[in-house]
């Protein structure tokens, strides 16, 4: 708990906050879940598109992701959110060799489909926390081309504090299942606007990491959101780089947002 307290501060001062974060949806951060959650009749539609390197010295591990979602607000403070991946996987992903593919991989195909849950428990309190619960559900394609069997469940806890200004930190603590495998993630985040202008351009920066193998498995995220058109379009971009599994790892993404 100390070390985490330390984490939070150094962030703080890292990002400069004055006085006062797919699963997928867009509300906030690029990859981290936020607290934030649609109101009751509102509607968000986000779209997110990942360019993801698994190991920079292995081209065949390289593939991208195009994910559409959208969340409704059931009510204001509980959210449902559905996506779906569509994917392009190298030959390297691949359960089975398979030379007719080979150098390429296959064609982008539909990889699965995802629901998301989510609760705001507090509001107005000095640290506010949610809960999300989540189900991925592969479809048959990936099952016959990467062995994706089982349905990947995942169950997080959200704790976050704003400030002025509409800057922000906030933590996941996340464990997810796939099978009898199952794995416990963590995630630190920190964003504030970069002008006067509280719903302008704004940055933000995010730190992930696993439990387990720590030094093996961790990334860092910087990313940049600006409005576009109106402050109902939101569109995001950034770089992550660190350690997936041992090895290298670099991503893109540009994600897209519009509430309604």
């Amino acid at each position: 708990m100390k070390k985490l307290i330390i984490s939070i501060v150094v962030l703080v001062g890292l990002i400069n906050i004055p006085g006062e974060i797919s699963a997928h949806h867009a509300m906030e951060y690029i990859q981290m879940e936020s607290y934030s959650t649609a109101r009751k009749g509102e509607f968000v539609f986000h779209l997110h598109y990942d360019y993801m390197v698994d190991d920079s010295e292995i081209p065949a591990l390289d593939h991208w992701e195009l994910t559409p979602g959208m969340s409704w607000g059931i009510t204001n403070r509980l959210m449902f959110d559905v996506h779906t991946h569509f994917a392009k996987f190298g030959i390297g992903h691949l359960a089975e060799y398979d030379v007719e593919l080979d150098p390429w991989g296959p064609s982008p195909f539909m990889e699965a489909v995802a629901g998301c849950l989510q609760y705001r428990l507090t509001e107005d309190w000095p640290v506010n926390i949610a809960l999300a619960a989540g189900l991925e559900v592969p479809f048959q394609r990936a099952k016959d081309l990467l062995g994706s069997e089982d349905y990947a469940y995942s169950g997080m806890l959200i704790a976050t504090k704003d400030f002025e200004n509409h800057a922000n930190i906030t933590i996941n603590i996340c464990h997810e299942r796939e099978g009898d495998e199952g794995e416990t993630f963590w995630a630190l985040g920190g964003k504030t606007p970069l002008t006067g202008d509280s719903h302008g351009f704004s940055a933000g920066i995010e730190f992930m990491g696993a439990f387990e193998d720590a030094s093996d498995n961790w990334s860092v995220l910087p990313g940049v959101y600006m409005p576009v058109g109106s402050q109902s379009i939101t569109l995001k971009t950034g770089i992550e780089i660190g350690k997936g599994g041992g090895a290298d790892i670099i991503r893109g993404n540009v994600t897209l947002m519009c509430r309604f």
